[in-house]
């Protein structure tokens, strides 16, 4: 009898301290989600309104075409300068798009960081995922072609 008791504790206590390593695992990858992209994101912007120049796009260096992104770094550095409408002229899809997934992303961020907020997660529907996945592929197509030349960067 004493040792089948002996075998319940065990087994409580591995389960308690299993539950609880599991627990501090969270706690840092909270604290470190938590402290890593704030630092990230404000160091990202320390350099864009210093005047950062941005990274080459290596797509464009060896094909010559534009991709999707390509703007971007430009776009983000007039929108932190306040310059919408510049902004939308190095890449439309940045603002139009760009800030709906930054506020995914905070609300993402906030789930993960206070999980006591009770937040539930942001579920893309997958019609939605092929309509900007489209939207996407349709831009990238139509910069390259002459006609469309205001949507170059």
């Amino acid at each position: 009898m004493f040792n089948s008791m002996q075998g319940i504790y065990r087994s409580g206590v591995f389960a308690l301290t299993g539950r609880r390593e599991a627990v501090e695992r969270s706690l840092w990858k909270r604290v470190l989600i938590g402290i890593t992209l704030p630092a990230i994101f404000i160091l990202l912007c320390i350099y864009e309104y210093q005047g950062g120049s941005g990274m080459e796009c290596m797509f464009y260096r060896y094909t010559g075409l534009y991709c999707p992104g390509c703007g971007s770094g430009r776009a983000v550095s007039a929108l932190f300068h306040g310059r919408f409408a510049e902004a939308v002229s190095y890449n439309i899809l940045l603002p139009i798009l760009g800030i709906p997934c930054l506020i995914v992303l905070a609300h993402e961020y906030l789930r993960i960081v206070f999980p006591g907020m009770e937040l539930r997660p942001i579920r893309i529907s997958q019609r939605t995922a092929v309509i900007l996945t489209a939207v996407i592929v349709v831009f990238w197509i139509l910069r390259n072609v002459s006609a469309f030349d205001i949507l170059a960067p």
